[in-house]
């Protein structure tokens, strides 16, 4: 074992010891470095990831994110959601949703299905079906884990094939604002409890890099003054 992986904390190595048991999907997410394309089923996606220090604990950060199918009941991305099929509204594997998230006149309406479950750690769900965006195959990642600085990490890591390649070039700023905004949203509820706060409100109220805080974090733990 290097040096590195000595430093990591006793969660991070349970974590790697429950990692072997799930897919290897799980590794690529939280150890690959980030890439512009990767394989997913055979195929070759378009991939973002953001993430975000949240001022909380890891606990906080998880009770958050398996509130899957009543999301829209807290988060400001989305105006609707709901669960289907008769599934649970907390996240666990093959809960399915649909979710209305405002793009102008027309909302995106998605249907999504949890396809990969790490309880406390993560969960993907792939959108199987689409209304309003040219989605082809999309998969998300949503977890938390800590960093080498001991801070609660929120991230969400989105693999994507659009229905042609001017599209998925183009409407890549649209799905990074998609990823910055929902992460803004997680974190301010997390941190205070509000509900649905306008995504233009907590676009001002936190700078997106700088103040002291490593680049590669988005968005920033601490509002602006």
């Amino acid at each position: 074992m290097n040096a590195k992986r000595k430093t990591f904390s006793l969660f991070g190595q349970q974590l790697l010891k429950q990692a072997v048991i799930y897919p290897v999907v799980f590794l690529m997410i939280m150890f690959s470095p980030l890439s512009a394309q990767q394989l997913i089923d055979g195929e070759k996606m378009e991939v973002l990831e953001h993430k975000i220090v949240v001022q909380n604990s890891h606990e906080a950060v998880w009770d958050a994110l398996v509130e899957f199918g009543n999301v829209s009941n807290f988060h400001s991305s989305f105006d609707d959601s709901v669960s289907l099929n008769g599934t649970n509204e907390q996240a666990q594997l093959g809960v399915e949703r649909e979710v209305q998230i405002p793009d102008g006149i027309n909302n995106i309406i998605n249907k999504e299905r949890i396809i990969t479950f790490m309880d406390g750690v993560y969960y993907t769900y792939e959108v199987y079906e689409s209304e309003n965006f040219p989605t082809k195959k999309m998969h998300v990642t949503y977890g938390v884990r800590l960093d080498e600085k001991g801070r609660t990490i929120l991230f969400v890591k989105t693999f994507y094939k659009l229905n042609n390649a001017i599209n998925t070039k183009f409407l890549k700023r649209k799905l990074n604002r998609f990823g910055t905004d929902s992460l803004l949203a997680y974190k301010y509820y997390i941190e205070t409890g509000e509900r649905n706060t306008d995504l233009k409100i907590l676009r001002k109220r936190y700078q997106k890099e700088g103040d002291g805080v490593d680049p590669d974090y988005l968005a920033i733990s601490q509002p602006k003054k």
